[in-house]
Parts: C-alpha cells; sequence; structure tokens
C-alpha cells in the first residue's frame, strides 16, 4: 500500500535516483466522479429533501428511471434541477457543505498527487462552483462540475455547460489527456453509475465505488468499504513492475479474504442455534428465518447497485468472497432456506442433525482448506 504520509515533508528534500517508487515512473491521470464515489449520496437528492418529501419523491424516481436506462443524464438533471428554482447560492452551498465526503479522500488525494498522479473530480451532478470547492478542499489538481444559471444570487432552474451532453465527460477528460501529453492509456476512473460509461470504455484502469450493478460487471476493481485510501492498495498492485512489489501487494489481499472468510464462517454458525429456537417456539422461528430471507433479498438487491441496508448491509460487504462483490451472493440464500426446509418437511431429530452438520462440519471444511490448501 502507498503510505499516507500525515507528516509534514521537507520541501528541499532530494529524492535519490534509486528510491524513486516503482509507481512514480509514468505520470498518470485518476479521475474521480463525485456523487457516489466522493459524495454519500446524490447532491441533487440531498438538495430534493431539503425542499419537501413531494420534491424528494419526484427527484428519486427520476434518478430511478436514468439508473433503469429510462431516461438521459440531460433529462434527469434538467427536470430535477427545474425544481430548484428560487433556491439561493447561500442555501446551496449549506446543502453541499452538509453532505459527507468518503472516508480519507483528502489524505488519499494527496498521497497520490505526492507520487506523480494528477486527480481531477468531475460531475454532471454538481454545480461547477461546489467542485471546485471540493477539489479544493481535498487536495485535487482541477474541479469540473455543472453550469447552473442565477439571477440575483438564486438558482432559476436552468443549467448548462458540456457534462449535461452525451460525451461530455469524455471531452473533457481529452481536453486534460492532450494538455498533459497524456492518453487514455494512463487514465483510472473511479466511477459509480452508467453515465461514466464514455470514459470507461476507454480508461485503462476502471474502479468502481459504491457501484450500480452495471459498473461491477465491467470494472477491475471495486470498493465498497467507503474508504477511499483503497485506492492506494489497487495503485500499488496496478503499478508494481517487480516481484517483490507485486508479491507484497498480494499478500495484503490474501490476508483481507482470509479475514473474510473467518468472519463468513462464524455468520453461518449461527444458522445452528435454528433447530434450538424452533424445539421452544416452531412457528416463530420459520418465521423469524423466512423473515431475515426477505430482508437479505432487499440487501443484496441495494448492495448491488452501490447503496447499504441499514446492518445487513455492512455485515454482508464485510464478509462476502471476492467473487461476490460483482453480484448476488447466494449463499446466505441457500443456507436459510435450506435450514427452513428442514424444519418443514423432517422430523425435529434428522433437521437438527442436518442443519448442524452444515452449521459446524462445512464451516470447519472450508477454513482448514483455506489453511492448508
Amino acid at each position: 500500500m502507498i503510505p499516507i504520509s500525515i507528516a509534514p515533508q521537507n520541501q528541499n528534500q532530494k529524492i535519490r535516483p534509486n528510491s524513486t517508487p516503482a509507481f512514480m515512473k509514468g505520470k498518470k491521470l485518476i479521475v474521480m466522479d463525485v456523487d457516489g464515489v466522493l459524495f454519500k449520496g446524490q447532491f441533487i437528492l440531498h438538495a430534493a429533501r431539503s425542499l419537501g418529501i413531494l420534491v424528494y419523491l419526484r427527484a428519486a424516481l427520476l434518478c430511478l428511471l436514468f439508473n433503469m436506462d429510462k431516461i438521459s443524464i440531460q433529462e434527469l438533471i434538467t427536470r430535477v434541477y427545474a425544481h430548484f428554482k428560487g433556491v439561493t447560492i447561500g442555501e446551496a452551498r449549506r446543502i453541499y457543505e452538509k453532505i459527507p465526503v468518503i472516508k480519507h479522500a483528502r489524505e488519499t488525494i494527496e498521497t497520490l498527487r505526492k507520487h506523480g498522479y494528477l486527480v481531477v473530480l468531475i460531475s454532471s451532478g454538481v454545480p461547477d462552483l461546489f467542485v471546485k470547492d471540493l477539489a479544493a478542499r481535498l487536495s485535487a489538481n482541477h474541479g469540473y462540475g455543472l453550469e447552473i444559471v442565477t439571477d440575483t444570487d438564486r438558482l432559476t432552474g436552468t443549467v448548462l455547460g458540456q457534462l449535461l451532453r452525451p460525451g461530455g465527460k469524455k471531452v473533457i477528460i481529452e481536453e486534460i489527456l492532450s494538455k498533459n501529453n497524456l492518453s487514455w492509456q494512463n487514465t483510472v476512473v473511479l466511477v459509480d453509475d452508467r453515465n461514466n460509461s464514455d470514459i470507461m470504455e476507454r480508461a485503462s484502469v476502471i474502479i468502481g465505488v459504491n457501484a450500480h450493478y452495471a459498473v461491477r460487471q465491467r470494472a477491475q476493481y471495486l470498493i465498497d468499504s467507503g474508504n477511499l485510501s483503497d485506492v492506494l492498495d489497487i495503485m500499488d498492485v496496478e503499478d508494481a513492475d517487480t516481484y517483490k512489489i507485486l508479491s507484497a501487494g498480494m499478500r495484503k489481499q490474501f490476508a483481507h479474504s482470509w479475514y473474510q472468510e473467518i468472519r463468513r464462517k462464524l455468520l453461518h454458525i449461527l444458522i445452528a442455534f435454528a433447530p434450538l429456537f424452533a424445539s421452544f417456539i416452531y412457528h416463530t422461528t420459520l418465521i423469524a428465518l423466512f423473515s431475515l430471507l426477505l430482508i437479505y433479498l432487499i440487501s443484496e438487491c441495494l448492495r448491488v447497485n452501490g447503496y447499504s441496508f441499514p446492518l445487513f448491509g455492512g455485515i454482508t460487504r464485510s464478509s462476502i468472497r471476492k467473487l461476490e462483490e460483482r453480484g448476488f451472493a447466494f449463499g446466505p440464500i441457500t443456507l436459510v432456506l435450506g435450514a427452513s426446509l428442514c424444519l418443514l418437511l423432517f422430523p425435529s431429530a434428522i433437521a437438527s442433525t442436518v442443519i448442524w452438520i452444515v452449521a459446524f462440519a462445512d464451516t470447519a471444511a472450508a477454513i482448514v482448506g483455506m489453511r492448508l490448501g
């Protein structure tokens, strides 16, 4: 992992030629979307919520239609911003300043810049003056956002600019690449939804952050932890050009997957309590199991589209395997459904035995198998 420096450095200190890290050998452009990547949520939804429940519901419905590919980004932004007519710049700024930012954003961007990366923030939904302010706050090189029309310090509901047009992000990024003598092969993008399809097709590395399903299927890497510093681990592996650096990155990833598997199997063992509860409160246990199954299905639908269901979302993210990050994790579904059917179809002794075998023997086999190969 590229270390995050928190101590001040001597600006006059010279870097020795033989101490240059591998990731400094080629300059790269890192493009970060704002809504859903740096911001927790979307600016337009935060703004709509402040104007009342009806405006919020309309905005949420339009966002859903956009995610379903029923309307374009231009139609989405134009229709939502029409509801913002009369909002003052000061009110909009207060909304912007209250939006939570992903953890360690500033430290991560500062570290990337110190190691030779050009970091650009870009958004088709956040006003340009706020994106530029965010870029300054997070130490990014540049920020590009939506152009809003105002009249006496109030929004008119009209929006303009290149980022409102199809392929707008691509045009702006190509201008940046041209000015810095770079190409798309030198470009890394951090994105979350289909509005970034045009730049995903061209970038050399795609990192999905709280990504929607379509992005999950195309991204080389995924970040669902809510911590931007995970990018530094990805860059460590992506830019490794020696066996030593690559091996270190792989060891960190293996250790992470091992801890995830332990958490997963601890949750797996909880199903062993189902026969015990069923022996005292049979119908209540079945209702609880099927309720958990329904809640889990809802939670998974949200997770694979970049959202998090309270409690369940965090538990799932901490325990799913790498291969399950891009789609539904069916393990809990088969586990709970299997236990429920055993309790429904078989005598208590048989059902209990089968469930306990699954809970303990399968868990032990998986952990020993991972450790010993």
